[in-house]
């Protein structure tokens, strides 16, 4: 069956099952040795990076589509590896926030250096133009369903 004899959920089917597929080459990217961390966990610390003043783990849920509980348990080791704090939120006691810890900051650009570099090596057989029209594809559909888009 070619593509043009798909259904439209069968294409979608297969471009879900292709996704996945892209963002497992992606999570099994390049991780740092030096803390030893999975991927999942260096993905974790670049998003607590983004907001300095700390993030919650339902922000941080709500972000990576992982259920809270799985936030806390990757964040329990985070904390044991003394990459990451968790801080009181100063305008609800509720919420605790978690922040990145000065060993963490200091191996921060080389988490980020490291991701990026494996990320690239997936999306290497795209052209310049063809990432500007996925992205553009991708940022269509986030858009349209709420999200910020590019």
């Amino acid at each position: 069956m070619t593509t043009m004899d798909k259904t439209r959920e069968d294409l979608i089917q297969t471009l879900v099952q292709n996704m996945m597929s892209v963002m497992r080459h992606v999570g099994h990217g390049a991780v740092p040795s030096e803390p030893e961390l999975s991927p999942p966990q260096v993905r974790l610390l670049l998003s607590i990076a983004r907001n300095p003043g700390g993030t919650s783990v339902k922000e941080l849920a709500e972000m990576s589509g992982i259920t809270p509980g799985a936030i806390t348990q990757f964040v329990d080791v985070l904390v044991e590896k003394g990459l990451v704090i968790r801080e009181g939120d100063p305008n609800d006691r509720r919420v605790v926030r978690l922040k990145l810890s000065d060993k963490a900051w200091s191996h921060h650009e080389k988490f980020k250096k490291d991701y990026l570099a494996s990320v690239t090596r997936v999306f290497e057989v795209l052209s310049n133009e063809e990432l500007k029209q996925l992205i553009n594809i991708i940022s269509k559909i986030d858009t349209s369903h709420g999200g910020k888009g590019a």
